[in-house]
């Protein structure tokens, strides 16, 4: 009983981390942490006597930490932060890449090693208890993780009743289809609201549309009032890209205030170079770019 609470506030500690890390660059997301019970890991080796030794394969989710993000391309973004402060077992990770001739559920699932500061809660395997000092996290987005609850608590954990009833199993799964179309259509509108407000010159709700991320300060009338007068940079602003912004943010040591000027002053910095949005830069925001490697 021990080592399961201990497996509860490790996964509550990881989750406050990795939040952290997440709000620190302003992605949208929810994230959840659990620590299996002695119930479940109990079922868990039962299930397959034998599968689970000390000195063999290890049970490697006793902690758990599910992302939830709004679109697709922040999955991505995720795992490079996980990546860059955790250590990834690839080996025991699992990424499904999807195929146009073959439909099926993806599944996004990796497997890191437990931090040593987490040692002294996790101890070592034993026969009774054969866990690994390692932890799972499961990456999903935000319409897929419903699916995936009701797949779970009615048909994983119900597999009896779902036999011989391949046709409906099928139908539940076609349902990640609409998911995945819808996903693709909130993307597109997000898109194409970030256009109409470019072609109408509102710079802070284009950047909001195009970068869809916490901001905690609109864009101000000085950074504005430069858009104005400069269509080319604003024509490349409505192209920046996500991906580029988050993974610079998390980079960044201090993290700076995420205001929108901020973000242009980083997207300038990375790519347009233009002289005046740098005079506009704070300087401690220039200092830290530049002791930064972005």
């Amino acid at each position: 009983m021990i080592q399961v609470a201990a497996f509860m506030r490790v996964a509550d500690l990881l989750r406050r981390e990795i939040e952290q890390e997440l709000m620190k660059i302003g992605l949208l997301c929810r994230v959840f942490g659990r620590g299996k019970s002695a119930r479940s890991l109990q079922a868990k080796l039962l299930s397959v006597p034998g599968k689970y030794v000390p000195d063999g394969k290890l049970i490697q989710d006793a902690i758990g930490i599910r992302i939830v993000v709004y679109f697709p391309e922040d999955v991505q973004i995720v795992e490079k932060v996980l990546r860059l402060k955790y250590d990834c077992d690839d080996a025991s990770s699992t990424i499904d890449k999807p195929t146009d001739t073959v439909f099926s559920v993806s599944r996004y699932n990796l497997i890191f090693r437990l931090p040593s500061t987490h040692y002294r809660e996790v101890v070592e395997p034993t026969p009774e208890l054969p866990v690994d000092r390692s932890f799972e996290v499961q990456i999903r987005t935000i319409l897929s993780e419903g699916w995936h609850e009701v797949e779970h608590d009615l048909r994983y954990k119900r597999k009896e009743d779902w036999r011989g009833h391949d046709d409906l199993s099928r139908g539940l799964n076609g349902v990640v289809a609409t998911l995945e179309t819808a996903e693709w259509s909130m993307r597109k509108i997000f898109d194409d609201l970030a256009y109409k407000h470019y072609k109408s010159r509102k710079w802070d709700a284009m950047l909001h549309s195009a970068l869809r991320m916490r901001i905690v300060a609109p864009l101000s009338e000085q950074v504005c009032s430069f858009l104005d007068s400069n269509s080319e940079v604003a024509r490349r602003l409505i192209r920046i890209r996500r991906v580029d912004v988050f993974s610079a943010l998390f980079k960044l040591a201090p993290s700076i205030p995420l205001t929108a000027d901020n973000i242009v002053f980083l997207w300038n910095y990375l790519l347009l170079r233009d002289e005046t949005l740098t005079k506009l830069t704070p300087q401690f925001i220039v200092e830290t770019m530049q002791a930064s490697s972005i």
